[in-house]
């Protein structure tokens, strides 16, 4: 297959394309989303509710649209995922009440169980070469449509209402899907057994990938869903501050996604985009600051490059075969910190406005030391 710019084959160069598009359209509203759904009359508990019940369909759906995937082929189930997001968005624009935005939610987060196909689509285009590099860069294209706009979301929303930056979002959206439409399709291998299951569970080295990562997404994503809501409530900084916050995160996601792919193709990125997660915590709660806060939000843009970053272990130990099933059974683990956290964080957030912080900053440890003890045993 012949490469092209950034090292990368046609079909993965118009993947991480859509992915920019995609990302410059979450970028409008997807960091000030607790800061919408309290706009809709839901306090801090009931922002947490929303905020787990949203990834619960996509969670639940990765593995059964990975099985899809492999047996009907990738380009069909990324192009309804794309479909679905375009809508979602629609739906929570057109929202009056907190309760109201929960289908949306639901879509929007349900719309993420195509990643499993893009993953195996990245993976069979790039042949398993410099799959850590690669996983890389098209996440730090998401997460370089994720620099501008933000900022752009946040001044929308303060002057208009967040229905502005949510049908731009579908604007986006849709360019995103027109660039799926002109990938090829990949070539279907099915298991000799069945749904495959027995393929992907007898992989030891990948059921403890994805085991792990259940921990170490859930001590890196705690502290992020109330992060808006400290900005504004107890620094004091306005809407358009906070979306100028989020677009440092996706700074340092960008940034740091490439540091950190190019450091080893070994455990030592993984673990230490880990560090900075903490230490990006720790520097948030000790600052009033903009210059140090912008510096504390760069840094927990390193919770993008982890995600990249497993994504591309993983891959080292997932055959061609049940691919979709493979990563979708490692996004489920991933998600399932999108599903238990936003309430934790509630409840933590309610009884002291510190606490999602800290609490996270010390699970963050814990990980890392799990982490390296794992990730050494299985020799990954």
């Amino acid at each position: 297959m012949g490469k092209s710019l950034l090292g990368l084959g046609r079909d993965n160069l118009l993947i991480l394309v859509s992915m920019l598009l995609w990302g410059s359209g979450e970028g409008l509203w997807y960091y000030v989303q607790p800061l919408y759904i309290k706009s809709l009359g839901a306090d801090s508990l009931e922002i947490g509710l929303v905020m787990s019940l949203g990834p619960v369909l996509m969670v639940l759906g990765f593995v059964p649209v990975g099985i899809v995937a492999d047996r009907y082929g990738r380009k069909r189930v990324m192009l309804g995922g794309s479909l679905m997001g375009v809508l979602s968005v629609v739906l929570l624009a057109l929202a009056q009440d907190w309760r109201q935005s929960i289908p949306g939610f639901l879509l929007y987060f349900g719309s993420g169980c195509c990643l499993p196909a893009i993953q195996s689509y990245i993976a069979h285009a790039s042949e398993g070469r410099n799959l850590n590099r690669t996983f890389s860069l098209v996440y730090a294209a998401f997460a370089l449509g994720l620099i501008v706009f933000p900022t752009v979301g946040g001044w929308l929303a303060e002057a208009g209402g967040f229905a502005l930056p949510l049908i731009l979002a579908a604007v986006f959206y849709v360019a995103s899907t027109v660039m799926i439409v002109f990938v090829d399709e990949q070539p279907i291998t099915r298991s000799a057994r069945g749904t495959g299951f027995e393929d992907v569970l007898s992989n030891k080295r990948l059921v403890s990938i994805s085991a792990l990562s259940v921990v170490v997404f859930l001590a890196l994503y705690l502290g992020q869903p109330f992060a808006p809501n400290y900005l504004q409530e107890v620094v004091g900084i306005d809407l358009s501050w906070i979306g100028f916050m989020g677009s440092a995160h996706a700074l340092g996601a960008t940034v740091l996604g490439v540091a950190l792919g190019r450091l080893s193709e070994g455990i030592a990125g993984f673990i230490l985009g880990q560090a900075l997660v903490g230490v990006s915590l720790i520097l948030m709660l000790n600052t009033r600051a903009m210059p140090l806060l912008f510096v504390a939000f760069f840094l927990r843009g390193a919770y993008n490059a982890c995600r990249a970053l497993a994504l591309g272990l993983a891959g080292k130990v997932v055959g061609e075969t049940n691919a979709g099933l493979a990563y979708g059974m490692l996004n489920s683990a991933i998600g399932t910190s999108m599903v238990l956290a936003p309430y934790v964080a509630a409840r933590l957030y309610t009884a002291r406005n510190d606490l999602p912080f800290l609490v996270a900053a010390g699970l963050i440890v814990v990980a890392m030391a799990v982490s390296t003890a794992v990730l050494r045993a299985e020799r990954v």
